[in-house]
């Protein structure tokens, strides 16, 4: 299994209603069709996965240690001829929602000694994630590789820092705690509804007028 590359989003409970499975997975849908089920899925049509993850995340369920894993969420599959491989699985935890959309490692960067980011492979997942930031309720989108983790939003409000691998997106109350002692790597975008934290490095390799559109045109929207 490759190591792979994570968008972490982070909803609030409260976000969560019987449409709301379904109304996340169509957003996605409209940058990435669906392909197919993943892991003990791939026989399940998207209406059985959409009502079979509803179910459980309406129970806040977390898969016990003693539990098969045929019991958990369903994970999918997404079509993209950008990504060798586009997966999405829910979890549930201390009340929050957690989705998380994974990539290769090696689909995101540029073929160099320097491991820098592939902009063509990365703003299409940064839009996306300003898209859902603000269509939905979302406490943090963070941004990782195999090796890192995000950060909680209750350490977030205790002035931790996000991880930022190389974007995240939060509400202005949880990035102002640690505004003042920010790196200054990174650069800032703030916009009605949240904040933008980015690594210049990737910033400069981006097409800033396309940045520019989806943060100030659909955040202002």
């Amino acid at each position: 299994m490759p190591p792979y590359f994570s968008v972490h989003y982070s909803f609030p409970y409260s976000s969560f209603t019987q449409d709301f499975v379904d109304e996340i997975y169509n957003t996605i849908f409209s940058y990435f069709p669906f392909k197919s089920g993943y892991w003990m899925s791939e026989n399940n049509t998207l209406e059985e996965i959409i009502s079979w993850n509803t179910s459980l995340l309406s129970k806040k369920f977390n898969l016990g240690f003693d539990q098969h894993v045929k019991h958990d969420y369903k994970q999918i599959l997404l079509d993209s001829d950008l990504y060798s491989h586009l997966r999405l699985f829910w979890m549930y935890q201390s009340n929050e929602i957690i989705l998380h959309l994974i990539v290769p490692e090696d689909d995101i960067f540029l073929d160099d000694e320097l491991l820098r980011y592939n902009s063509s492979k990365l703003l299409p997942l940064l839009s996306l994630a300003v898209k859902i930031w603000n269509s939905f309720g979302v406490n943090t989108i963070q941004t990782y590789h195999e090796l890192g983790a995000p950060t909680s939003y209750k350490k977030l409000l205790n002035g931790q820092q996000p991880s930022t691998e190389p974007f995240s997106i939060l509400l202005p109350e949880a990035f102002s705690r640690f505004e003042e002692v920010l790196n200054d790597k990174f650069l800032v975008k703030k916009f009605i509804q949240g904040v933008l934290i980015i690594e210049k490095n990737y910033f400069d390799l981006v097409d800033t007028s396309i940045l520019s559109q989806h943060l100030m045109g659909e955040c202002n929207d």
